[in-house]
């Protein structure tokens, strides 16, 4: 099977337009951020006919010739740089988006970001990764690897590289550097936490053989299928973060880190060495370190400011063989509170802003859209993705059997789902934008998109529980013997102690995970069930959750559709999810089996970590089986019929999680003259602006937003 012509995932496109209850965000929408566009009613300045959509699947042929920035130009001239060509690969991957054009080199972008070494700040940079999403994932095309091909049943995978690549210092890349990655880093048992990823596992789990047979091919051998290794390579933007990595690091420049590395440098002490490792092997934070990313770090301010220039050695160019990117610079300020990041957004001092990592919500259009003509910056909309808004998770593994016992009984979880007002939080948070849902994965992507049958499928999903039914939940609630006992008007466990909701969520979860809370609190106090907000130190909930202390998850959003590169949402394989303790056992079943056997005895929760394997037979046990046969299924159809059948069990056993609305309008803002932000009709499927598998805003390729006027943005 040869693949590079790209890797299709296409489908039917899902089309999904705006409510029409707020008038100022349909005339967000689709308009261009220029000068006549926005205001009530129809969108000005639209340019006649169909917008440019989508990308092109297949690899465009660079030209001969090819241009650069003239500040390259110069130190080109005074003899500090090679030329353009010698610069580039022999073959430079050409964005193949239909809405770009050729553009001006020159000028800074100014964006605000909550941390300076927030993992965000990577989402702008596709350039480590070897494979690319297109069409809003529908496709994958070349990356890193110009071609790659499988045998019939998908156990080993070639890729082949770019010839030429170079890091961000003009040292060569070769192979070379995914081996150190691998044999000097993951497989350094003193590398703490760095495990085998997906990447390199086979559908059962076990670790391939990686190995390089020359500068420029890599070679996967899996001992049993391995189908969806092409997804997982496009997935994420494969880079270190500041709490480990966007997806695996899969490369670190060896010429480099290898000083930092005792097998190399004998006075580098085996103590800890991977600390400091790590710190100089961050892009992120040390302006030391190459890069392949379009932008290298200049200068890095904790706390205050980071400030990226062009990589000069960038192995990208667009159609007319102009080097990537345009604009010279890359500032981010650090604005930790999101109030004052809106005030600076409403005072114009960012030029450009993608919603999805910021605490941004529809509410706040309005503000935007009356500093628009004072500021320039225009408010754009594009899809979200989500396939819930909002959500709860109701802890599956909660450590009181009385209450454990409720939550695991779907009828209990039915009723809380009819009880809950949808109609009525779609409109207060999400301005009736978006569908209304039970909670599903996104309804983007090939496992709803594909065929008429997997649109029908997440419409199931969707309408499962979602009918708001205040007498139908009382009903289901007495049934279950969860009445009010006592006569102090709520309803009590059936063995008559307390029953009470926790919401728990961190201390900093922003207004519209607040607004759903309180809404929650309402509907289900409304049908006798004593609910409680209840905020956790956010720097204390991951680990709480994980050890399956607390009660609820109230501060997420399920923004993926691909569950077999991340299954999390759906499947309990790690303990960030609605199952923690069940999570845990999945990833000790392949890192510390023994330990299962060890603690066989001891109560689940006390185990370290805590962890609970499923009854033979159960939901969990039922997913995990699943899971396992579509990992190793070479057929995309019976991948997916597969899925199919996971959904099945959220519907006859769930929900397992609580959505409110799916594919609201995420906020995007654009200043006047920055050219080749797409709009939301521009995109495959209306942009997917919140999942972090197809890293948004790097699929569509920041490294071509340009200034019409550069001069003016110095």
């Amino acid at each position: 099977m040869l693949h590079g012509d790209g890797f299709s995932r296409r489908g039917f496109l899902y089309g999904s337009a705006l409510a029409a209850g707020s008038v100022m965000l349909v005339a967000c929408s689709s308009s261009e951020p220029t000068k006549e566009s926005g205001g009530p009613g129809k969108p000005k300045g639209k340019p006649a006919g169909a917008a440019p959509k989508g990308s092109e699947t297949k690899p465009i042929t660079p030209p001969a010739e090819f241009q650069e920035a003239p500040t390259l130009a110069e130190q080109v001239k005074a003899g500090k740089l090679p030329a353009v060509k010698e610069r580039l690969p022999e073959s430079p991957y050409v964005v193949p988006h239909r809405w770009t054009k050729s553009g001006n080199y020159g000028g800074r972008l100014r964006m605000v970001m909550g941390k300076s070494n927030s993992s965000a700040i990577k989402e702008y940079m596709y350039g480590r990764s070897f494979l690319r999403f297109l069409n809003d994932g529908l496709d994958i095309g070349p990356g890193l690897v110009e071609s790659w091909e499988s045998n019939d049943d998908a156990t080993q995978w070639v890729f082949h590289f770019r010839k030429g690549l170079k890091w961000s210092d003009g040292q060569p890349w070769s192979t070379d550097d995914i081996m150190y990655w691998w044999e000097d880093m993951v497989q350094d048992d003193a590398y703490t936490g760095l495990n085998p990823p997906d990447d390199v596992r086979s559908g059962r789990d076990t670790v391939a053989k990686v190995t390089a047979p020359d500068k420029t091919t890599l070679m996967l051998k899996f001992d049993a299928p391995a189908p969806i290794t092409p997804e997982r390579l496009a997935a994420w933007v494969n880079s270190p973060g500041e709490t480990g990595s966007v997806g695996p690091l899969w490369m670190q420049p060896k010429h480099y880190m290898s000083q930092f590395h005792p097998k190399y440098n004998k006075k580098v002490t085996r103590k800890d060495w991977y600390i400091n490792h790590d710190l100089k092997g961050d892009f992120g934070i040390n302006p030391e370190c190459p890069t392949l990313t379009g932008w290298r770090l200049k200068t890095y301010q904790e706390g205050r400011s980071v400030l990226w220039e062009r990589n000069p050695f960038y192995w990208c160019v667009d159609k007319e063989g102009k080097q990537l990117p345009y604009l010279d610079e890359v500032q981010f300020s650090v604005v930790t509170e999101d109030e004052v990041q809106k005030l600076q957004m409403t005072e114009g001092k960012v030029d450009y802003v993608h919603g999805g990592h910021h605490g941004l919500v529809l509410g706040d259009i309005s503000g935007f859209k009356q500093s628009e003509e004072r500021t320039k910056v225009r408010v754009l909309l594009w899809d979200s993705g989500s396939g819930t808004g909002s959500i709860v998770f109701l802890n599956y593994d909660y450590p009181k059997k009385n209450m454990r016992d409720l939550i695991r009984n779907p009828d209990f979880r039915r009723a809380l789902s009819h009880g809950i007002n949808r109609p009525d939080a779609r409109k207060a948070i999400y301005y009736d934008t978006g569908e209304l849902t039970t909670g599903t994965l996104s309804p983007k992507g090939t496992m709803f998109t594909i065929n008429d049958e997997a649109k029908q499928k997440y419409v199931e999903w969707r309408d499962a529980y979602v009918k708001y039914d205040v007498e139908k939940a009382k009903s289901m609630l007495d049934e279950l013997g969860v009445v009010d006992s006592n006569g102090d008007g709520k309803r009590e466990l059936p063995d008559g102690s307390k029953l009470e909701i926790l919401l728990d969520y961190p201390a900093d979860a922003n207004n519209e995970h607040m607004q759903k809370n309180n809404h929650y609190k309402r509907d289900w106090e409304a049908i006798g069930v004593a609910t409680k907000l209840n905020p956790i130190p956010p720097a204390e909930f991951g680990d709480r959750w994980g050890r399956g202390e607390l009660m609820t998850t109230t501060a997420w959003e399920v923004g993926d559709n691909s569950p077999l590169v991340y299954p999390g949402w759906v499947i309990p394989v790690e303990r960030g999810h609605w199952a923690p303790l069940h999570g845990q056992a999945f990833v000790m079943q392949t890192g510390d089996p023994k330990k299962l056997q060890e603690q066989k005895d001891i109560s689940p929760w006390k185990r370290t970590p805590p962890w609970l394997l499923p009854e033979p037979g159960d939901p969990i046990d039922q997913l995990w089986k699943l899971y396992a046969q579509a990992r190793v299924e070479p057929d995309q159809m019976k991948r997916i019929a597969l899925m199919w059948e996971v959904q099945k069990i959220h519907i006859e056993h769930g929900p397992f999680f609580y959505g409110v609305v799916a594919n609201y309008p995420r906020i995007v803002l654009v200043r006047d003259g920055l050219k080749n932000v797409p709009t939301r009709d521009n995109l495959a499927l209306g942009g997917w602006v919140n999942p972090w598998i197809l890293p948004s805003p790097a699929v569509y390729d920041p490294e071509t937003y340009y200034w019409e006027n550069p001069a003016e943005h110095t």
